[in-house]
């Protein structure tokens, strides 16, 4: 059975290429195309039989080449692109070894020269295939604004992050003072830094506040001069306090030679003669321990010598005292 001729309409018009003739047709925008892409559809469901099939191809055989020469050169480009951003990468690795950049600050590097890189290849594939990239990108310009007026904080903290894993203020396994809390740092990501402490609490810290105060690093140098104060009574021999606690340190391998150990008096107190213990630790992250085994054996060595740790007290002298006048009970004067 004979079946009416199907009313001709075109596929999506195939822009020009590079080097094509003048009479080539101008290039679509998104919504014409995909109008066209369906109406294209339609006629293909409608084919009832073989000589639709045939009348079809040799309508479409023109569009077909046109858009599969436009595909070929599609994917010849993200292909390009693909290879730009392995060569990128290859060279990067190297670099980042010689750096040695946290393993966090690497997969973002790679991640954002990943994505930069395979993007334009996407935008110029868009581009061959006829789409309106101009349109798309002023809409993933407006959409990036208002995502970034709404996740001001996030996108704040995330800047921080990129920031402390450049500057390397501090690295996993290093003993830090940040925002009011010491412990070791356990992990470094892009919106937080996690804490552990010496109570086994995990603190997560806001890159954001890290990043505008005060960082002490107690592990960043290879030795650590640990500071141990301790008071004795004015009477006391300061010399031979001196000696006393000196010679806690002999034989402690914890304990650098050079710069030799040292005793000296800190402050003339109200109610002591103030002192400070001074060595060199071989390593910082022994600080915390000493300093609690130091503070016992320096009391115990006080206390072993006769050396008297004096507490705070008041001395009161009296240069004289009025005549007091005692009036009896009756009311009868003395």
């Amino acid at each position: 059975m004979a079946h009416p001729a199907l009313p001709h309409v075109g596929l999506m018009q195939v822009p020009a290429l590079p080097g094509g003739g003048q009479g080539s047709p101008a290039t679509p925008d998104t919504t014409a195309a995909l109008g066209q892409l369906g109406d294209a559809v339609e006629r293909v469901t409608s084919v009832r039989s073989l000589d639709d099939v045939w009348r079809l191809a040799g309508e479409f055989r023109e569009d077909l080449l046109g858009f599969a020469l436009q595909i070929v050169v599609a994917v010849a480009v993200l292909v390009v692109f693909v290879g730009v951003y392995l060569a990128v990468r290859a060279a990067l690795r190297p670099v980042f070894d010689r750096s040695r950049l946290e393993d966090d600050a690497r997969n973002l590097l790679e991640s954002v020269a990943k994505f930069t890189i395979l993007g334009f290849g996407v935008i110029l594939a868009l581009d061959q295939l006829g789409f309106n990239v101009t349109s798309l990108l002023a809409g993933l310009g407006v959409a990036g604004l208002a995502l970034g007026f709404a996740a001001k904080d996030t996108l704040a903290n995330f800047i921080a992050g990129m920031t402390i894993l450049w500057d390397r203020p501090f690295r996993v396994g290093d003993r830090v003072e940040a925002d009011g809390e010491f412990g070791q740092v356990k992990k470094i990501t892009l919106r937080s830094t996690r804490i552990h402490t010496n109570d086994n609490r995990v603190v997560i810290i806001p890159n954001q506040n890290i990043v505008n105060n005060k960082i002490i690093n107690h592990t960043m140098q290879a030795s650590l001069r640990k500071v141990i104060v301790f008071g004795i009574a004015y009477e006391a021999d300061i010399g031979r306090a001196r000696e006393v606690v000196i010679g806690l340190l002999r034989g402690d391998d914890r304990v650098r030679e050079r710069p030799p150990p040292e005793v000296v008096v800190t402050e003339l107190a109200d109610s002591s003669v103030n002192m400070a213990l001074r060595f060199w630790l071989k390593n910082p992250h022994l600080e915390v321990p000493l300093e609690f085994e130091y503070l016992e054996k320096v009391k115990l060595a006080l206390d072993g010598a006769g050396i008297r740790i004096p507490y705070p007290h008041v001395t009161l002298r009296v240069e004289a005292m009025p005549e007091v006048r005692v009036v009896p009970a009756s009311g009868e004067g003395v």
